[in-house]
């Protein structure tokens, strides 16, 4: 699922705010350097903004009630979806006003970010830049690692995505309620690494 985007508005407000501690997945210490500036600068201040933090919340609540079953079979009927011409579910995530407002700030960030997914506090989608083949990701690291096992950022080997030639980096960090300073989410950001010193 390796798609990007530049939703970093609040990260920078939001990592003195809370205090955040780094924990990157990648072996190479001068990407761990590059991915961190950009995230700061360029994401956190949009994971802080009212409209992100308000859909998440809104989405907590709306799936409070939901067990692993209901979890799976939503999970299961997006996948079929997503192998057919018609995805109802995806249609009305990608028409929300958040995400729309993410694929601006992909659009806007000159190539640097591939693809943002936003996620809730039960790993299901909320808004999205790109298609995923699942609506589930709460069973994977980019959801897992930061979320249930509090790494403040997690990111993935750069990998060549062969359509474009880019150099992409999964990178996921949480996010948080400035009012309560909880967690609420996770946004996973798609970089391509040649672009981070834009």
């Amino acid at each position: 699922m390796m798609k990007r985007s530049a939703l970093f508005a609040s990260a920078c407000v939001g990592m003195a705010m809370f205090g955040l501690v780094w924990s990157a997945q990648a072996a190479d210490p001068n990407l761990e350097a590059a991915v961190r500036k950009a995230v700061s600068r360029d994401a956190q201040p949009w994971l802080a903004e009212p409209a992100v933090v308000d859909v998440v919340k809104a989405q907590n609540a709306q799936h409070k009630s939901l067990d692993q079953a209901k979890i799976d079979e939503m999970d299961n009927q997006w996948k079929a979806a997503a192998k057919s011409s018609a995805n109802p579910l995806y249609d009305k995530i990608a028409a929300n006003a958040v995400s729309k407002h993410l694929k601006d700030i992909k659009a806007k960030s000159n190539g640097k970010v591939a693809e943002i997914l936003l996620m809730d506090n039960r790993g299901l989608n909320v808004a999205q830049t790109d298609s995923t083949s699942d609506y589930w990701q709460g069973d994977e690291p980019k959801w897992q690692k930061v979320y249930t096992e509090g790494s403040d950022v997690y990111m993935t080997e750069p990998e060549k995505d062969d359509k474009s030639n880019a150099l992409l980096t999964e990178v996921s960090v949480p996010v948080v309620d400035p009012a309560s300073k909880e967690k609420i989410g996770v946004a996973m950001i798609v970089l391509d690494t040649n672009k981070l010193g834009q």
